[in-house]
C-alpha cells in the first residue's frame, strides 16, 4: 500500500456536508475533491479540489460558484442570474457549467459557501477572484447557446 496520503476516505454525503457546514459556520475554509460532472470543464470529477468559505452577507454576484442545499442535496453550481423574491430578498438562479439547460434556485439561507479557488491534482491554484477566472467564467456563461458543441469537443480532448 502507498503512503497514508494516498488513502481515500469515503463518507456519506449527509455526514460530510453537515461537517462542512459546521466548519463554514465557524468561519473556516473547507477544501474537498469535487464529485460529479456538472461543473466540467472548470471542475473535473475526482481530480480537482475546491476551497469554499462562508459567503459575506450580500456579497454574492452572478458568476460566483456556490455550495447550496437544493431538494435535500448539496450542489456546487454557478450563479447565472440573481432575481428578487416578492419580499425583495435575492433568489440565486444557478446552473452547472457542464449543463446545457435546467437551473436550480437558492435563497441566501440555503447557501453554505462560496468557492474561492480551484486546486488541480498537481497543486496549481486558480483563485476565483482573479481576472483570468472571472474572464473565463463570463465567456463560458455567454456561450450557453453553443455550449453543447463546446462540451462535446472538450470531453473528447480531456479524456
Amino acid at each position: 500500500m502507498g503512503a497514508d496520503t494516498d488513502r481515500i476516505l469515503v463518507i456519506p454525503n449527509d455526514v460530510f456536508f453537515s461537517r462542512v457546514c459546521e466548519s463554514l459556520g465557524e468561519g473556516g475554509k473547507v477544501t474537498f475533491t469535487v464529485k460529479g460532472h456538472s461543473m466540467f470543464p472548470f471542475l473535473r470529477s475526482g481530480k480537482d479540489r475546491v476551497c469554499v468559505v462562508k459567503p459575506e452577507s450580500g456579497g454574492l454576484t452572478a458568476g460566483d460558484v456556490i455550495l447550496f442545499r437544493f431538494r435535500g442535496n448539496y450542489i456546487l453550481h454557478r450563479i447565472y442570474r440573481i432575481r428578487k423574491t416578492p419580499d425583495g430578498a435575492p433568489l440565486y438562479v444557478t446552473m452547472g457549467d457542464g449543463n446545457t439547460r435546467g437551473t436550480e434556485t437558492a435563497v441566501p439561507a440555503s447557501v453554505a459557501g462560496v468557492m474561492v479557488k480551484r486546486i488541480t491534482p498537481e497543486g496549481r491554484e486558480w483563485e476565483c477572484g482573479s481576472l483570468s477566472w472571472k474572464f473565463c467564467s463570463l465567456v463560458w456563461m455567454k456561450l450557453l447557446f453553443v455550449r453543447r458543441w463546446c462540451l462535446a469537443v472538450l470531453r473528447r480532448i480531456c479524456r
